[in-house]
């Protein structure tokens, strides 16, 4: 039960880290840029394809989208040619998630317009809020909505990190993973897939800890880890670990949990049925190519690429994830659940890098592919808040020197617009993923740009 300063201390939190993230400069509504259309289609007009927003479609080179016809089949058309209807190709489990905070927020949009409709901003995405318009807005809405999610994330952490630490170490812990990982400067900067993931995936190891004392929260998990199925496909690796925890370590409980799980998964195949006619769209078939002997060397170049390039590397961006991979091959942080959160890892890790033609995750900041893991790596570092008073000055200066260095560079992710350039400049990374390797040229160290704060 949370006492009452707790209660004040997770408000405050949320407060702190939601104001700071949604306040930043920058917003990155890449993949994502559909999130806030999606919503509002659903909210008007009960659907979720995108028929009604062809001059936005068109602006956008027809970008994520894919046309359906009325027997399920797909294409993905770059002209106003669909014979059926437009679609986000990306799951829809995020923009229906996010769906009651977009409303809100546009809600809100037009009931400060009175007020705000007189001012002017060169940037066309505060402009678009100033005059009410979620089209041109959606940027915005979409960083104010991912920072909600990133806030609400970080209580969940605060409240797993006060069942093994005092209260200040563990809004220490929870401002680390806000402030100072990818949770913030991807997670927090747009509604990317990741976004529900993080918050989803804290709930899910909360519930499964709280277990511990209370069996029948085990049984709850099931809610959150249908959900993120809906999100990611890679989430499916929450299904198979998270199931396979309740069935050893909480058996009794594994049929609630299952049922608790049952109604997402039948609204999710009924709506795949009903567009795709089949059970998932062409999304959930991704090739992980890296699993084939054929490709394993390039499967050992995104490996190695997802933990130390020097522009997509974990262990470059949060050097303090290294403690935490040492934690858990330590296994220093002992609960019943922390060897299976391990192999979460682990296998995240060997799936991610499988996606060959794209383990250093397209346009985005930083280690975009491990923000899922943000909420895992953040929580083994609790052995070492724990034993503080203990470790010695050299240990705790080595420590503080990593967190603030992963601290600088993802902040960059959010006050700097130049990084993101990084993506085209000098030539695309996507048509030339050496870049990466570029130790002349790291994404993190880019400080010129002309780009507009929003993308």
């Amino acid at each position: 039960m949370l006492h009452g300063s707790n209660r004040k201390i997770a408000l405050l939190l949320f407060l702190g880290v939601y104001l700071f993230s949604g306040l930043s400069r920058v917003g990155t509504s890449f993949d994502s840029r559909w999130t806030v259309y999606i919503a509002m289609s659903l909210w008007r007009d009960h659907d979720t394809n995108l028929d009604e927003y062809k001059d936005a479609m068109r602006e956008t080179h027809w970008y994520a989208l894919e046309c359906v016809d009325a027997r399920g089949n797909v294409e993905v058309l770059k002209a106003d040619t669909c014979k059926g209807h437009w679609y986000n190709s990306y799951p829809i489990g995020g923009p229906f998630l996010s769906t009651p905070l977009i409303v809100a927020a546009v809600g809100v949009m037009h009931a400060l317009h009175p007020a705000i409709g007189r001012f002017h901003s060169s940037d066309p995405n505060l402009q678009g809020f100033f005059d009410a318009d979620f089209d041109k807005a959606h940027a915005v809405i979409e960083m104010e909505v991912a920072s909600a999610f990133l806030a609400a994330a970080a209580v969940v952490i605060f409240w797993i990190g006060g069942m093994f630490l005092q209260r200040n170490r563990a809004v220490w812990l929870a401002l680390l993973f806000a402030l100072g990982t990818s949770a913030y400067s991807t997670a927090g900067r747009g509604m990317w897939q990741h976004t529900p993931s993080v918050l989803l995936l804290a709930i899910i190891i909360y519930l499964l800890l709280r277990a511990e004392q209370r069996p029948r929260l085990a049984a709850w998990a099931g809610l959150p880890v249908a959900l993120a199925f809906t999100v990611r496909p890679t989430d499916s690796l929450f299904v198979v670990i998270f199931t396979a925890y309740v069935a050893v370590r909480h058996r009794k409980y594994l049929l609630p949990y299952l049922l608790a799980a049952a109604p997402v998964a039948a609204i999710f195949l009924a709506y795949n049925f009903s567009v795709y006619h089949q059970m998932f769209s062409p999304y959930y078939h991704s090739d992980l190519k890296g699993f084939f002997p054929h490709y394993w060397p390039r499967w050992g170049l995104g490996l190695a690429g997802d933990l130390v390039s020097p522009s997509r590397g974990l262990l470059i961006y949060t050097p303090v994830f290294l403690l935490s991979i040492w934690s858990m091959i330590r296994r220093e942080w002992n609960t019943p659940l922390s060897p299976w959160l391990a192999s979460l890892a682990l296998l995240h890790w060997l799936v991610v890098a499988a996606y060959i033609s794209s383990w250093w995750g397209g346009h985005c900041y930083g280690p975009r592919f491990f923000t899922d893991m943000t909420p895992i790596f953040t929580l083994f570092l609790i052995p070492y808040f724990a034993d503080w008073d203990r470790m010695r000055a050299a240990g705790r200066a080595a420590f503080l020197a990593l967190v603030l260095i992963g601290a600088a560079i993802h902040l960059r992710g959010g006050w700097s617009s130049a990084v993101y350039r990084w993506n085209i400049d000098p030539a695309n990374v996507d048509m030339h993923p050496e870049r990466n390797w570029d130790w002349s040229d790291p994404q993190f160290l880019r400080t010129q740009s002309r780009e507009h704060s929003f993308h």
